[in-house]
């Protein structure tokens, strides 16, 4: 009987562990084969014709590779999706707005349950008694946390997703504040990646400085600081 129960606990530890080890491997392959060679505005710069032409010809195929990439990245925590979404804008126009938010809630639900899966349960039922008060903490200002970590562009997109799954923050909760938060810079990347052939003109280490405008950061750090208002006044009330 002993090994049977083995068998079983290893089973559901692999089962557990599988989609989070795929994400890896997949993580680990992506800069194997430097991949990220391809996530430059220069690089993107020399085969912009070919692209835009390609995409022209072949849109739904296109649009679904996008898509399929967009939703891969964001799962595999992997980092280029500002420039992806400048060349969604440039390719797809104003759409690529939707098309971005689908591949960011969609990878970031994919990570979201590989890490709950992996070790959210552990941490819910096994860790000491201040990460069941940082969890419980969390958990009851989500949303509000969520919207910061996704409003503020120094924070990659994966943190708030492994966070959420590591702390078993709601599915609700997840995905509203995921939706909510991106769409501010989305926006602004899509419509900014509209002219993303006049930014390709520009010189390389200049490309990505318009994002550090005040006309743009400051708007974005305003929306984080008002997301965070709700705990703030929650916190001086009981006091």
């Amino acid at each position: 009987m002993l090994l049977p129960t083995k068998i079983a606990i290893l089973f559901s530890l692999a089962r557990k562990w599988m989609l989070l080890i795929l994400l890896l491997t997949l993580f680990i392959c992506f800069f194997y084969f430097h991949l990220q060679d391809y996530l430059h505005l220069q690089t993107i710069k020399t085969y912009q014709a070919v692209v835009e032409t390609w995409t022209q010809d072949h849109y739904k195929t296109a649009t679904a590779l996008f898509l399929l990439i967009y939703t891969l990245m964001i799962a595999c925590a992997i980092p280029g999706g500002t420039v992806l979404t400048l060349l969604g804008g440039f390719l797809f126009g104003m759409i690529a707005f939707v098309y971005v938010l689908l591949g960011t809630v969609t990878g970031g639900l994919i990570l979201y349950f590989a890490v709950r899966s992996a070790i959210g349960g552990h941490i819910a039922a096994h860790t000491t008694s201040w990460v069941k008060k940082l969890e419980g903490g969390f958990k009851k200002n989500a949303f509000n946390y969520l919207l910061m970590l996704r409003l503020v562009p120094v924070f990659p997109c994966w943190v708030s997703n492994i966070t959420a799954g590591a702390l078993n923050v709601p599915l609700g909760v997840f995905i509203s504040a995921t939706l909510l938060g991106v769409a501010p810079a989305t926006l602004i990347y899509v419509m900014v990646g509209r002219g993303l052939d006049k930014l390709l003109a520009l010189e390389p280490s200049s490309g990505l400085s318009i994002f550090l405008a005040p006309s743009i950061l400051l708007p974005l750090i305003g929306l984080a600081m008002l997301s965070l208002f709700p705990v703030v006044y929650k916190s001086l009330k009981k006091r």
